[in-house]
Order: C-alpha cells, then structure tokens, then sequence
C-alpha cells in the first residue's frame, strides 16, 4: 500500500504538466545570469527524459529535475513568479515544450499553445523563444543553440523512427509516470533575498555561477536597496553591462586583450581581475570576494555599524559600489581605447602574446609616468614616451644572464632558441604597426598552433613515415617539373625511379632517399652560377634566423622538408584562396618582396631562397625590430635590468 504524504504547498514535486494552466508566469529579475546551457546539458536533458519514459524497470514514477526556487510578485500588475534559481531549466523546458506541441494534432495543439507558461526578462530584451537571432545578445545566442539542438534531436528521432509517446506523455499528460521539478516558493518576507549568499548557497552542484555573475548581482542588488522603487538605475547598469560583455564576445577584442581560448561565458571576468588588481598568485574567486567586501561594508554603512572609509588593496578612490561601477566603466574605456589606437593595438597585443597581462602592462606604464615625474616634473608624458616604455617592456622578454641581448645578436638566433618565434611575431606586428593598412591579426593568430619553419630544407631528413616519404618525392618531382634545365630533368627522371621502385617495394629504401634528399637540397641551395655537386650544405646556415619564418602547423605539416620552390607554391595557392591566416612577413618573404629587385637577379627566381634573398630579409628584420631592441640604451649605454 503506497504511503500517502502530505507535501507543503511552498515546497513540493510539481508535475510539467501542472505548469501548463496558463496561469504560471515567471519573471527573471535584474540579478540573474542569462541562458547559459550549451549543447551537451540539452542533449543529457533528452536523452534522460527518454530513457526514464520508456524503461519499465525504473522503479519510481517520477523523473525530477533540480528545483525551481521562486518568489510571489507583481509584474504588469499580475501575478507572478520571480525566478530565483531555475532558470536555466525553466526556459529549456519551455523550448522543449513548444517544440513537442508541434507534434500533436491540430486539436491538442490548440489547446495545449496558449496555456504554456511563459517568461519574462525584468532588465533585459525579451527574448524570442520561437525564432531567436543569435546575433542580437549572448543569451538569444544560447537560446538559438539550445533550439537548434533539440529540433535536431526530434528529427534524429524521426529519422530512426523512434516512438515518443511515452516522452510526450510525461510531459504533457496528467498520467502515472511523470517528469516534475521540485517547486520551492519561498516567503515573501524572508530576509535572505537581499543577500548573495542565495546565490551561493543555490549554486552548489549545478552549473556554476562565474565571479563576473556574481558581481553583476552585487551591483544590480545594491542600485535595488538605494532606488526605493526606481528601476531605472538598475536597468541602465544592466544595458551598459551587455555592452561591455558584447564587446568581449568579439574574438578581435578579446584576441588583442588575452592568449586564452576558453569560452566566450567568462569573458568578462578578465575585466574584474584587472580592476582589482588580481595577479596570477591569487586565486580565481578573488574579485568576486573583494566586491562582495564592499557590497558588506556598503550594508554596514548603513545599518551605522561602521564609520571608517571602505580600505582595499586595488584602489584609494572607492568608497561605494557606484565609485566601484565607475572604476569599471573607466576600465573598460581604457581597454577599448588601446583597441582603437594603432600603437596600442600591436605592442599591447603583442605584450599579451609573449606572457604579460593587461594589469601588468598599465602598472609598468604607470610606474613609467611616476619615475618621469619624479626625474622631470615639468615634462609632459607624451606618445612618443608610451612608445618607447612599451618597447622597454617587450625587450624583458630578451634577456640573457640577466642582460638585455643587443641587436647584432639576433643574427645568431638558431632554430631552437626560445627567442625564435618571440623575434619573428615582432618583426610581423612591428610591420603591420608601421604599414597602418592592415592590423595584425591576434585573433587568427592565438586561435592557431604555429612552428617556427625552415624556409629552404634544412640540411638533414626529418619525415620517418612511408606516406610521408612518398608525398616528399612526389612534391618535388612536381616543382622539378617548373624548371627548365637538364639537371631538373635528370633529377625528375630519378625522383619518379625511386617512386616507382618505393611503390612496388611497398617500402623505402633508406639510404637512396637521404641521398636523394642530399642531391636536392644541393641543387635548391646552390648559388647562381655555382654547381650544386660542389655545394657544401654546411655553409649554409639552415637553422640560421635568415632561413625560419612563421607558419602555421597545417600547411607546415603539408610540405615539411620540402625545399623553397615547393613551400612557396603552397604560400601562393593559400594566399590566393584566402583559406589560411598567412602572417604578413611570411607572404611578403615567399612572395620575395625583401629582395632588392633592382638590384638582386634573385628577385626573379622563384624557385629558390639563396644568400641575396636572406640578407634582404634580415635586413627588413632589423629595420621593424632593431628601434625596439634600441629602447633600452640609453646614451650608448645599456639600462639597468
């Protein structure tokens, strides 16, 4: 005999079909996170609703969700339910149910439409359940996702002539197995509402709330205890909230401000870390605690138990959370003025590429105005000496033993050297500065995995595999093929013998392709009018700065090994598809825009990268970096370290 329980109203399971009576209307107040669940959370969603309605041996007849906690309230002057945890569930269970009706009848459809519950946003668009543009904000962009997942799975359902009776039903139908949320209306009057330890308490084992969500609270929170009643304070800081986090959905923005490729969701956070001056020693949650520790003292103030002024690490000038909105807002100028201004852009793109943060960028910038004001009090900062301070602190990264390294040293730079790729993206952000038509592209760059590549072959053979081998034989008989000499036919003639011979063995003879390998970087490296029997390929400092570029791991994986004839073909076809990101002094190297065309015949052969060519580059190379690299002497002397 089943045991009859008695549940209290404020705090019982509630069946989904109960929620369709027409009479549930839910509204997301101003402190809430927006839709967040992504593809994997839908789909779990799903495919557990399923399992639970078609299993006959699940033992219990009720599915739960986790709970919905609500608040009684008036919005429009109707009744309705405030949402203080559940939203996430709320709304992809509305998506789930609109897109279920559309598979009744007609005469259930009607009926079953107008009595969904709905959802309202106090602070925010409303959003579009039924078409959202996830170009209009962040959350109709999940909205959208979460929509395109669940008509994808019902059509993958359809697809594999899956029976949903037993899904509809639970959902629907007033029936014995049924999916319910836990319903917990708690009292109007209960004073924990206007703290944000609801939301911490809320938020253990779900998906978590990020600092910045929690921030957002605390603000939205003490504008609603200051206002008496007025919303608009709180609706303003809410509109400018969603600019700053659109600006920080922009991979461009982002790209130039952060190396990180987490998820578009956390964003923002980098934004609090900067203004409060959270370092790498301190641990995730550590904005969020120093905000949450003027919130509590703004309380205090009022509750007159304190009387001493708000003291933080982070600022002198807070005193309250609209001082702390402000410093925000002026934080977030700040960034976005860097991203618009030219100079800005690249060093502080590239500062953020080689390891140093935002915060420690300003604070170097800072400390650069407070020693120029202490030394010369009558000068003026000017953008010249931005220039300079941020060139000082890009050289931090080139230092050996201690000491800065001098420019002539950069020659020497060998392919293993850390300094390698810190030296090539430089030369590349330093060009793209000067040019002013076209910005570097840190988004393209951060997004991508890059090798420092040979530009000609280097001297020994890397690939080990069959296919491998085979490719490499196969691309350069295809570039002898563009050569007009007998001794390109005579190599084609071998290339393709070894091919036939290797494809019939079904195995590479070793030693005849490292030999061949030898007689081809010879031939490529051989100077005008020198014989490429007599090259010595140990003169020809491969591994040298002047034989390595950028390159991006594909097309480096696609032509490894392969000498420049071949790598420059490949440069050219991506170039001109416009399929990959090409850093601009890797192009303009292939392309052989370094070499002095009036003066160098090499500027006319395309098929190989000899000495002309390489002087030529590292020539342009010290013309972008050796200013750079200059910064830090002073007088003909070296600064201090």
């Amino acid at each position: 005999m089943a045991e009859n329980i008695i549940f209290d109203k404020n705090f019982a399971p509630m069946p989904i079909a109960e929620l369709l009576d027409g009479k549930h209307h839910f509204v997301i107040p101003s402190f809430q996170r927006g839709y967040r669940w992504e593809e994997k959370q839908v789909t779990d969603l799903l495919e557990d609703i399923k399992q639970f309605a078609n299993d006959d041996n699940v033992k219990s007849d009720s599915y739960f969700l986790q709970p919905v906690v609500v608040k009684a309230c008036k919005y429009n002057d109707a009744d309705a339910y405030e949402v203080l945890d559940g939203q996430q569930r709320l709304t992809t269970m509305l998506l789930l149910l609109k897109r279920l009706i559309k598979r009744l009848g007609e005469d259930e459809r009607e009926m079953y439409q107008p009595s969904l519950y709905n959802i309202t946003y106090s602070d925010r668009p409303q959003l579009d359940f039924d078409n959202p543009n996830a170009a209009d904000n962040i959350d109709s962009y999940y909205l959208s996702e979460a929509k395109r997942v669940i008509d994808d799975w019902f059509k993958e359902q359809t697809k594999n002539k899956q029976n949903l009776n037993n899904f509809t039903g639970s959902l629907l139908y007033n029936q014995k197995r049924q999916v319910k949320i836990i319903w917990y209306a708690v009292d109007e009057d209960c004073e924990d509402l206007v703290s944000i330890n609801v939301f911490n308490r809320l938020n253990k084992g779900k998906i978590s709330l990020t600092s910045s969500e929690l921030i957002k609270a605390l603000f939205i929170m003490d504008y609603d205890l200051r206002s008496k009643g007025d919303k608009l304070p709180a609706e303003q800081l809410s509109m400018e909230w969603n600019e700053i986090e659109r600006k920080f959905q922009d991979n461009n923005f982002w790209y130039f401000i952060s190396d990180d490729n987490r998820g578009t969701q956390t964003r923002i956070d980098v934004l609090f870390d900067f203004v409060t001056c959270c370092d790498e020693e301190k641990d995730a949650d550590y904005s969020y605690r120093e905000f949450q520790k003027l919130y509590d003292f703004c309380r205090d103030q009022e509750r007159n138990k304190t009387n001493k002024q708000f003291v933080c690490d982070w600022s002198n000038d807070i005193h309250n959370m609209q001082d702390a909105w402000k410093q925000v807002r002026k934080t977030f100028d700040r960034l976005v003025a860097w991203y618009e201004d030219n100079l800005y852009y690249h060093y502080v793109g590239y500062l953020v590429a080689i390891g140093f943060t935002p915060l420690q960028i300003y604070n170097h910038l800072e400390n650069e105005k407070r020693v120029r004001k202490l030394l010369k009090p009558t000068e003026e900062w000017t953008i010249e000496d931005t220039k300079v301070s941020l060139r000082k602190k890009m050289m931090e990264r080139f230092k050996q033993d201690n000491k800065f390294i001098k420019k002539d040293v950069i020659d020497e730079f060998e392919y293993k050297s850390e300094y390698v790729p810190r030296v090539l993206l430089l030369f590349n952000v330093e060009c793209c500065r000067k040019g002013q038509n076209v910005r570097f592209a840190f988004d393209k760059y951060k997004k991508g995995n890059w090798d420092v590549e040979h530009v000609d072959s280097q001297n020994d053979a890397t690939l080990q595999e069959y296919d491998d081998r085979m490719r490499w034989l196969r691309n350069v008989k295809f570039v002898l093929g563009m050569e007009h000499n007998d001794r390109a036919k005579e190599l084609a003639k071998e290339s393709q013998a070894l091919i036939d011979e290797f494809t019939e063995r079904k195995k590479v003879n070793v030693d005849k392709y490292k030999a061949f390998y030898q007689n081809i970087n010879k031939f490529y490296s051989a100077e005008s009018g020198e014989d490429d029997s007599e090259v010595d390929l140990t003169t020809k400092k491969k591994d040298y700065l002047s034989n390595l570029t950028l390159l991006d791991s594909a097309t480096n994986r696609e032509y490894k090994d392969a000498p420049f004839a071949y790598k420059r073909y490949c440069i050219v076809k991506h170039d001109r598809k416009g399929d990959r990101f090409i850093p601009l002094c890797t192009r303009n190297l292939f392309l052989k825009y370094f070499t002095d065309s009036d003066n160098e015949s090499s500027y006319l052969d395309n098929m190989r990268w000899n000495s002309t060519d390489r002087k030529g580059y590292m020539n342009a190379m010290h013309e972008a970096v050796d200013p750079i690299f200059d910064s830090v002497i002073v007088e003909g002397k070296e600064e201090l370290s």
